[in-house]
């Protein structure tokens, strides 16, 4: 059995890209049975329980939850990488030193697709990645957080999309509505998730649902053309939809606030939002070079316009066109 959360991060800012993460759990491999697809669910915080907790739980166990909920207020930053770094270390991938090679684990391109490299410069005082001390990340990997010690699952993989404010703002033009750019992320991961299901394992797709949309089969056809989809429930709680051909079969469960009722969700939330946090370093950090005192910005709207304020003038000078670093919605 193939369980898969899937989160994003950046959908509303100005600034900053949009960043959506797949973690991928597996079980022993379970042929399909008639083309279906027996509904699931993982046990994420009770398989846990020893070494993780939720936001604002035991201290001295790893913090999964929405992302919002552990990073708030400019506090649990350090929380947020440490599980990050856990998701990363158990699927098997290096610890990261820097957004770069983070990039890289998560499959997610190199700086100049992720629209990085105009920031980037070699001597650029960006926080480091992680910011824990190296006892710190020692003990982190040494407790293996995130495999349980009873039950037979283990995290197997995990990838991101990464969509800058040039690639954003293109693929608007192109496909006209916001909502869209977002489906269009998704719709790589699936097409990738899409792949790994043709080992006959089944697949079970759990997502928080894009922008409060509840009718997808319109979409998820234009995204998998060569597959028959099955529509299940369609509304406010619930949207399934079963993907499947001769050889496999992906079930695709789309839910409000699946990251607070979903750990892999949750998990995909965290690697999500610390990506996107690290490419606002660097993003921040090239501006307050030239503008001493410049306060920086999450991206968000309200204070994303008056980042936008300061920096124009400075952005001009250096024929920064907004396009590059302005998304239009």
């Amino acid at each position: 059995m193939r369980w898969v959360g899937i989160d994003e991060a950046g959908y509303g800012p100005n600034l900053g890209p949009l960043v959506m993460t797949a973690v991928v759990a597996e079980s022993k491999t379970e042929k399909l049975t008639g083309g279906r697809v027996e509904p699931r669910t993982l046990d994420f915080w009770g398989d846990l329980a020893a070494t993780v907790d939720r936001a604002g739980g035991d201290p001295d166990r790893l913090w999964v939850d929405d992302s919002k909920a552990v990073y708030r207020g400019g506090k649990g930053r350090d929380r947020l990488e440490q599980g990050c770094c856990a998701a990363l270390h158990a699927a098997g991938h290096p610890l990261p030193g820097s957004i770069v090679e983070l990039l890289a684990a998560l499959g997610a391109g190199t700086q100049e697709q992720a629209e990085l490299s105009p920031w980037l410069e070699r001597d650029l005082l960006v926080r480091a990645f992680p910011a824990l001390a190296p006892s710190q990340l020692e003990d982190l990997a040494a407790r293996r957080c995130l495999r349980p010690l009873e039950a037979e699952w283990r995290i197997k993989a995990v990838r991101s999309v990464v969509v800058g404010p040039a690639r954003f703002n293109q693929e608007l033009a192109l496909r006209e509505l916001k909502s869209n750019v977002h489906f269009a992320a998704f719709s790589e991961l699936l097409h990738w998730l899409w792949d790994l299901a043709a080992d006959g394992t089944s697949t079970s797709v759990t997502s928080d649902k894009h922008g409060g949309k509840h009718y997808y089969l319109p979409a998820l056809c234009r995204a998998i053309p060569e597959a028959w989809i099955d529509r299940g429930e369609e509304g406010a709680e619930l949207s399934r939809y079963l993907i499947r051909d001769r050889t496999r079969a992906l079930e695709l469960w789309l839910l409000p606030r699946a990251d607070r009722t979903n750990g892999l969700v949750a998990l995909a939330s965290i690697v999500s939002k610390t990506v996107r946090e690290l490419w606002m370093d660097v993003f921040n950090a090239y501006w307050r070079v030239r503008l001493p005192g410049l306060r920086p910005s999450a991206g968000y709207p309200v204070d994303a316009s008056r980042f936008r304020r300061e920096i124009e003038a400075a952005a001009r000078a250096e024929d920064r066109d907004p396009v590059m670093w302005w998304r239009n919605k």
